[in-house]
């Protein structure tokens, strides 16, 4: 059954109410439409229509485990079980008996994610050093935290979103904020933006703050990204995306979004290259170790 969310700001709501509302796939015309739907839509219709979700990762719950300390520590006991709950674990702690890897995989069916206690630890560490770093601490301090969004437009398609913070003080009461654990170099402005790239965060960025302001009379026009080292000890740098990346998101969003709507009401999601053959231009950067191979063999003959 499925909880739709009407259109608005809904501020405190639980991750579970959120990710309830999902997309059905033999519904398309009747959304959500979402950052992450409109992405797997874009990387591929084809594979879009074949279910393609991503799979759960040890980075992924690192992610939840702190997005739940952090906004909803209410929610704990609702999201988590403790690895050590197990009641068949062997002497030593360890999930190897066949009814340990059972109920184990029963509750992880029930869309439970296992914590040690361990990681808990080390995740209370992580949010103390969110709260109690200046420039984080000053965006997270008595801002909304994971507030949704949900639009209809004309086309009659809800989008939804869902925001970590929506931040209270003064110096950022015009900018919406993301909270990203990552693995990338908090030191190389490149493997950064790289991660952006990859990730399309700016897609992200773009079309959240497109809902927010359609949804809400309080106008926000930054975005500001919390990067955390997923590593102890848990490093934090915040970066603002400049206006070049909202703009390459919202170039994204008016080529990707027209075309992942048409293909919903009309429930057709083929392969852009079914009909006709491409054009394959020249990319040298992927022949430099080749030419540079050649080189060095002609060097050494000389």
């Amino acid at each position: 059954s499925l909880v739709m969310i009407e259109d608005g700001i809904h501020k405190g709501i639980t991750p579970a109410e959120y990710h309830a509302w999902e997309f059905d796939i033999e519904q398309p015309e009747k959304g959500p439409i979402s950052n992450s739907l409109l992405k797997r839509f874009a990387k591929s219709p084809y594979a879009f229509a074949h279910g393609n979700a991503p799979r759960p990762s040890t980075a992924l719950n690192w992610g939840a485990l702190v997005d739940c300390l952090l906004f909803t520590p209410d929610q704990f006991e609702h999201e988590f079980r403790m690895k050590s709950d197990n009641p068949h674990l062997s002497d030593d702690g360890g999930v190897r008996s066949k009814a340990a890897k059972q109920w184990q995989a029963e509750q992880e069916e029930a869309g439970a994610l296992f914590v040690s206690h361990d990681e808990c630890q080390k995740a209370a560490f992580a949010v103390a050093n969110l709260t109690g770093e200046p420039a984080s601490g000053e965006i997270l301090d008595g801002a909304d935290y994971q507030v949704a969004l949900v639009h209809t437009p004309d086309h009659g398609i809800p989008v939804k979103a869902l925001l970590d913070a929506v931040p209270a003080h003064p110096n950022h009461a015009d900018s919406l904020v993301d909270l990203k654990t990552t693995s990338a170099n908090l030191y190389s402005d490149a493997g950064i933006a790289r991660e952006i790239g990859k990730w399309k965060y700016h897609v992200q960025a773009a079309l959240y703050l497109n809902i927010y302001n359609k949804v809400s009379d309080d106008y926000r026009n930054r975005w500001q990204i919390i990067w955390q080292s997923s590593t102890f000890p848990f490093e934090v740098r915040v970066t603002e995306l400049d206006e070049d990346y909202l703009s390459k998101g919202r170039a994204y969003i008016r080529c990707h979004l027209p075309r992942f709507i048409r293909a919903l009401k009309a429930n057709r999601f083929e392969s852009p290259f079914r009909k006709s053959s491409s054009y394959l231009p020249m990319y040298s950067a992927a022949f430099y170790a080749e030419e540079e191979e050649m080189e060095l063999l002609t060097s050494l003959e000389e």
